[in-house]
């Protein structure tokens, strides 16, 4: 693109290419999946590509855009972001009711403790943005938590956690990190699906 040499590309042509080509992907990997609710979650997923391509860079450098990048599962995409989400959602419909109260005083694994961390740097994070007009550090942020829930997610168990008590405090912490993530994803304007 280039309004120079007159070579424009309408929001709404990529964005409607980003949607049907997010659909394609869910009905081959999910097809059970009703028809409305693909049509949704494939809304939710290829708007939030092309937020999320705009936004994580610094707005006082040149945007280079490229389609099959953004919406990439695996990479610092709004896809690999919301797919933190959606998969703490899973844990915690399996779960079913949440306790309403966990106490950490187990041996904490360096996932967890790297989580929790995470989490209680959203505040200043958010500050940051808020501070210096930049909507990137959120963006980051929410990489870096999605990346460490992802980590999490592989390595420690919370459904089959040793005991009780520990099953509850990972729950806790599951839920906060997927708030979080949701929180950070809402102040960039990206809905977050509660499947994929």
């Amino acid at each position: 693109m280039s309004a120079r040499r007159g070579q424009l590309v309408l929001f709404k042509d990529v964005a409607d290419e980003a949607v049907r080509r997010v659909l394609a992907v869910i009905a081959d990997k999910n097809p059970e999946m009703p028809v409305e609710q693909q049509e949704t979650v494939a809304n939710q997923i290829g708007l939030g590509a092309l937020a999320y391509a705009i936004l994580s860079v610094d707005n006082n450098k040149d945007i280079i855009f490229h389609m099959d990048a953004a919406l990439n599962f695996d990479g610092h995409t709004a896809p690999y972001i919301q797919n933190a989400y959606v998969r703490a959602n899973s844990i915690l419909k399996k779960a079913g009711d949440l306790p309403d109260t966990a106490e950490y005083d187990y041996e904490l694994t360096s996932h967890e403790v790297q989580l929790i961390d995470l989490i209680s740097r959203f505040p200043n994070t958010v500050q940051l943005a808020s501070h210096e007009y930049k909507p990137l550090h959120i963006a980051n942020y929410v990489y870096d938590l999605a990346s460490a829930f992802h980590s999490f997610y592989h390595a420690v168990p919370v459904l089959q956690s040793e005991s009780v008590d520990i099953r509850q405090a990972r729950l806790r912490l599951v839920a906060s990190a997927r708030q979080t993530i949701a929180n950070g994803l809402r102040l960039i304007t990206i809905q977050t699906p509660d499947v994929m």
